[in-house]
């Protein structure tokens, strides 16, 4: 069992402060915005104290809109900046210039103080409104020909354009010589787009759609197959942007990463528009792929919920999936901030909530089996949201968040280079459901088609499960839920086995021959047919007929992996997932970490059995260690919004020398 002691007031930090950056990957650090009213010194410092905390980079803040205005709230670089500096005669040229040069002054800052950056050049696909005004035919529309803007964060070049592709080559090309190479040993990445998504119904993508298909979209028509060609065409566009963008960077400078940060909100509730398997598998060797994982990426008025946590632990998991399966490394933005805490709503987050993030985050991606190569925390200074800056009473103390936020800086980097594993549970989302959606309602962006965040018990209770679009690559366990490396179950999410990809079928076969185990709708379950001569049974209160190792939904897959459904479906858990018990919470558990958080709103009790001898402590919502465990299991109460973080002791069975005076430690 794990020893507890109980930790009188407040401790002192774990680790102590770095006197320098530690070196990378993994990288730690937060994202900064460079304002031009901030002075050379005051950036330096700045930099110095993130540093002197633990980070080993800084991810500067991108242009948000991609318009020319050294007084906005997101101020960066992107086209139009360029575009403005070109002329003298521009009347945004002096605060293009103004926002230039505070980019150069948050880079020099980095390059004295000796860390890393991460330098973002661009805003979805803007170009800015002189730009737009100038080329009306080249930017993106809806499908009713009107210009999209997506949730309002402004109009986007359509990426199929020429003139599109020309002028962003132009800009790209001077801002390798003006800024890249005369900082190559500071910037560490760059950042060509914050939040691309979405599709594009304008001519030019027109245009492409027919050079594919042979179809005009008006030909499209209500016939499925057109329809799913047309939804995969959207669903393909932003990865396509993303593969060319990366391409010319590679020649442009060789050897320089290149990353996009999408949407994380959009990505755990649709994996469409963007298709984030395309992200991976369609882009060439130099680009990482980004997301935002916030416990909520929304605005701060709405409280967590968890629904947001169910969909973010699912995403991150996939994440670690795809980024092994196609050798792609990826990056995490965590939140420290009102945005992604909830700060003006009814139930706002605290610090523990913005720790756990980031730790949860590097233990699901490991788990997934992927390269996590940095986290950054958004944002430090950002005007409005910020941790500081931010214009929105906070339920968290400021100095607090930072201080606990850095402390953790050492825990992400171990455990962004743990051990991976690999999910032995596969959620089955054929895209084409999605595909036919947004092809049928012409949509240019979608929120949900299959029901991602009811799947409580794939997501919070430990079980490595991840979403894959088909069974292609994803071989059966040997000996199924007892054997070794490979598939052992498949939650197949789609109501109709008309959406599932060719193979699949067959995969699915092989999954239940090796002794695997399927869920699956009866549409499904029919086209499976049986294996062998079985009685159909119903069981789990009804809501389940199972044929020896394939589990027929009665009533529909995802209910049967919600929360509160234990007293009928605990049995159906424990054969399929491997799940003994159903607790409350959020818990990871891996070959050499534990994580155990409790959103509440009730203190829940907490049994955990290790598979390793670990070490760790209780936090509780401020993010103070409390409680200190260690050995194999523990029993403990975890309070509201309080969590349990525990290592494998690298030392364990290795006998030491006894310091004398020194008691020994406890087993």
């Amino acid at each position: 069992m794990l020893c507890a002691l109980t930790l009188a007031g407040s401790l002192p930090a774990p680790a102590a402060a770095a006197p320098a950056a530690p070196p990378g990957p993994p990288w730690a650090g937060w994202a900064v915005e460079a304002y031009p009213e901030m002075s050379a010194a005051e950036m330096e410092a700045l930099v110095r104290r993130l540093v002197a905390h633990g980070a080993n980079v800084v991810w500067i803040g991108h242009n948000n809109p991609g318009e020319v205005d050294p007084a906005k709230v997101e101020p960066g670089l992107s086209y139009a900046v360029y575009e403005a500096l070109l002329d003298p005669g521009d009347p945004r040229h002096e605060g293009a210039a103004a926002m230039l040069a505070a980019q150069r002054r948050l880079l020099d800052a980095c390059r004295a103080v000796g860390v890393k950056a991460v330098l973002p050049i661009g805003y979805q696909i803007q170009m800015g409104a002189r730009w737009n005004e100038e080329h009306p035919g080249d930017v993106r529309r809806d499908a009713a020909s009107e210009p999209l803007d997506i949730y309002g964060g402004g109009v986007s070049a359509s990426f199929y354009a020429p003139r599109y592709r020309r002028d962003i080559e132009a800009y790209y090309r001077w801002l390798d010589a003006e800024l890249v190479r005369p900082y190559a040993g500071t910037i560490l990445m760059l950042n060509l787009s914050d939040e691309p998504l979405g599709g594009d119904y304008s001519a030019h993508a027109e245009a492409e759609f027919q050079a594919r298909t042979g179809l005009r979209f008006s030909d499209v028509g209500d016939d499925l197959e057109r329809l799913r060609l047309l939804g995969a065409f959207q669903s393909g566009m932003v990865a396509e942007y993303a593969a060319w963008s990366a391409a010319l960077w590679h020649e442009i400078h060789p050897g320089l990463p290149v990353t996009m940060s999408f949407d994380g909100a959009q990505a755990r509730r649709t994996y469409t528009l963007p298709d984030v398997e395309a992200l991976f598998r369609d882009t060439p060797g130099n680009f990482v792929v980004t997301f935002d994982a916030y416990p909520r990426d929304g605005p701060p008025d709405v409280a967590l919920s968890d629904a947001d946590l169910v969909g973010l632990y699912l995403l991150a998991r996939t994440v670690g999936l795809y980024s092994a399966r196609y050798g792609k490394p990826a990056w995490l933005w965590a939140a420290a901030n009102s945005w992604g805490l909830s700060q003006a709503s009814r139930d706002p987050g605290s610090v523990s909530d913005a720790v756990t993030n980031g730790l949860a985050l590097a233990l699901l991606v490991r788990q997934g089996g992927g390269d996590l190569q940095g986290i950054a925390y958004w944002n430090y200074n950002v005007k409005e949201q910020g941790l500081y800056n931010d214009s929105h009473r906070t339920a968290y103390d400021v100095e607090t968040m930072f201080g606990r936020v850095t402390t953790a800086f050492p825990n992400l980097r171990q455990a962004m280079a743990a051990p991976a594993s690999r999910p032995r549970v596969l959620i089955l989302a054929p895209p084409a459901r999605a595909h036919e959606a947004i092809g049928a309602g012409r949509a240019a962006v979608l929120l949900e088609v299959h029901p991602y965040q009811r799947l409580s018990i794939l997501a919070a209770q430990g079980v490595n499960a991840a979403v894959v679009g088909s069974m292609e690559g994803w071989p059966a366990a040997p000996g199924g839920e007892r054997g070794g490396e490979g598939v052992r179950s498949v939650v197949v999410l789609t109501p109709s086995a008309e959406y599932l990809a060719p193979g699949d079928l067959e995969a699915l076969h092989q999954v239940l021959a090796a002794g695997g185990r399927v869920v699956a709708s009866a549409s499904v379950a029919r086209a499976l047919g049986s294996l062998a001569p079985v009685v159909p049974q119903l069981a789990y209160g009804d809501l389940v007929e199972r044929r020896g190792n394939l589990y027929v939904a009665v009533q529909g897959v995802a209910m049967l992996f919600e929360a509160g459904r234990e007293a009928e479906l605990a049995a159906l858990w424990r054969e399929v997932l491997g799940l003994q018990t159903a607790r409350p919470g959020y818990r990871i558990v891996t070959g050499s970490h534990a994580l155990v958080y409790n959103r509440g709103p009730e203190a829940v009790p907490v049994e955990l059995a290790l598979p390793f001898q670990g070490y760790g402590y209780r936090y509780d919502a401020d993010g103070r260690p409390v409680e200190r465990f260690y050995g194999t299991g523990l029993e403990s109460t975890l309070g509201r919004r309080e969590f349990l973080y525990l290592k494998r002791d690298p030392w364990a069975g290795v006998p030491r020398a006894r310091v004398p005076g020194r008691p020994p430690r406890p087993s």
